[in-house]
């Protein structure tokens, strides 16, 4: 992407001033809850409701209210727009007469809705593009950017808080946003977030564009249904995967799916197995479930990249052993076979512990092996001596949460942090336990030290084994 479209495409994440037009009554799915929602995540830029009879409202929220845009004072860099489809086009050109860069269409009832939605979305971008205006959507909620509290949503969002961190996520869908999952609950490391909609015209190769040039995006995990340009995409996701890991979930991969999302954005799916290769070659890495698009950038964001595919794991029960056995395989990742030093040591500390997976349940519960003051400093000593064996690049280590355990909780951060220290591999967590609330409150302590914490074993092996297949590919150039 040239320096002027990176800069445009900025603008729906970085403008120093947004308008929004559309109904300023306090209903979900206004203007009002825009103009609401990005006071309350502390937007500073200035803020110009729209609104053709300002009379009625005077002003909301302490805001003037405009009844044309070439009424708000000095420049305006970014619109939204949440108003009827036909009276779409007429606002494009007065943005256009505005000199506006950027424009939000939230509107639905476009493309997806038939031949004369079509044709007022081809009017709009028509008029967009003559006048030098970039569109995002229609049928979208916007962006979302943490570091300036731009959040676009219309409908009420039941949290004023996003954890400023290195993930980009880019979507198909409304249902990524903030008004639709727990992303303060989880403290969520988001960097920034869009929903490209109908991608009339800004679509999935300019967002990997931009997040390839964002300083503050480490990793970039992105929902697609279809795919505009092929070429152009393979390019892009090219030269984003040879630097930063780029996961992606494409769905639309059967029949009923690829006639769901016609029906959704407009899109036409093609065949999938194609979509899988050209993935592939573009290092991309596939998910297959919607979780899985956001719990595996985890891994990605807040560890190294492993060297190899040697997994070793730390567990409570041989079960849980097994479990990891088969998660690991399936993941692509090889249980590490232990140096005989390793062994040796393992075996001395307590003489079941000699073998990957590595069981401490009996250990923990031998008096003989456990701390009086915390029966849990096996895993400790367990886990450092694992960590430090060459022939392992990567780990996950499990820890129990419940409530009778979260006195143990500042121990546990403190642990992991000594079982760290001064080694480079990647570590995550698998908490498992009879609170969730203590899982979840545990998951939220271990990120906030930059640990991925998991509570399902699969998905933190699979997480690794991600990892360790984009570290070989980087390796072997097959991104350039």
């Amino acid at each position: 992407m040239n320096s002027q479209n990176q800069n445009t495409i900025d603008v729906f994440f970085n403008p120093k001033s947004v308008a929004v037009f559309g109904s300023l009554r306090e209903l979900p799915g206004t203007a009002f809850w825009v103009i609401k929602n990005m006071k309350a995540f502390g937007f500073s830029g200035s803020i110009y409701p729209i609104n053709p009879e300002p009379a009625k409202y005077n002003e909301v929220m302490g805001l003037k209210v405009f009844s044309h845009l070439n009424e708000c004072e000095g420049t305006v860099d970014l619109v939204v727009i949440i108003t009827p489809p036909p009276t779409i086009p007429d606002i494009v050109r007065e943005c256009g007469q505005k000199n506006v860069k950027a424009v939000i269409i939230m509107s639905e009832g476009f493309a997806e809705a038939g031949k004369e939605g079509e044709y007022l979305q081809n009017q709009a971008t028509d008029i967009a593009r003559r006048a030098g205006i970039r569109i995002m959507g229609p049928n979208t909620f916007g962006s979302v950017n943490t570091s300036n509290g731009l959040v676009t949503v219309p409908p009420y969002v039941d949290n004023e808080k996003l954890e400023k961190g290195g993930i980009a996520f880019c979507s198909q869908t409304g249902s990524i946003g903030p008004h639709q999952m727990p992303l303060s609950d989880w403290a969520y490391p988001l960097s920034k977030m869009c929903d490209i909609g109908n991608k009339c015209d800004v679509d999935e190769t300019d967002m990997l564009d931009y997040f390839a040039d964002d300083s503050e995006t480490s990793v970039v995990a992105m929902h697609l249904e279809d795919v505009h340009d092929g070429k152009r995409f393979m390019e892009a996701a090219r030269n984003l995967t040879s630097r930063k890991p780029l996961i992606i979930l494409k769905t639309g991969r059967t029949e009923a799916g690829a006639r769901a999302s016609a029906s959704h954005t407009g899109s036409l799916m093609g065949r999938d197995h194609i979509y899988d290769a050209a993935l592939k070659q573009a290092g991309a890495i596939r998910v297959n479930t919607w979780r899985e698009l956001w719990e595996v950038p985890k891994t990605f964001y807040y560890q190294s990249l492993p060297a190899g595919n040697r997994f070793a794991v730390v567990t409570f029960t041989g079960g849980q052993g097994v479990i990891a056995a088969d998660a690991a395989a399936d993941a692509g990742l090889t249980i590490a076979e232990f140096k005989q030093t390793t062994v040796d040591k393992l075996s001395a500390y307590f003489h079941r512990l000699g073998n990957n997976p590595v069981d401490v349940g009996p250990a923990m519960s031998d008096s003989r092996s456990q701390s009086a003051s915390n029966p849990f400093a096996v895993v400790e000593d367990v886990s450092v001596i694992v960590l430090n064996d060459e022939n392992v690049d990567c780990a996950t280590i499990t820890f129990h949460a419940g409530n009778q355990m979260i006195t143990f909780f500042p121990e546990f951060l403190n642990m992991m942090d000594r079982i760290t220290d001064g080694v480079s591999k990647p570590v995550n967590i698998w908490l498992y336990g009879t609170s969730l609330s203590a899982m979840e409150d545990l998951s939220r302590q271990f990120q906030s030290r930059g640990y991925p914490a998991y509570m399902d074993l699969d998905i933190a092996i699979k997480s690794l084994g991600y990892a360790a297949y984009y570290s070989k590919t980087r390796l072997d150039g097959n991104m350039v």
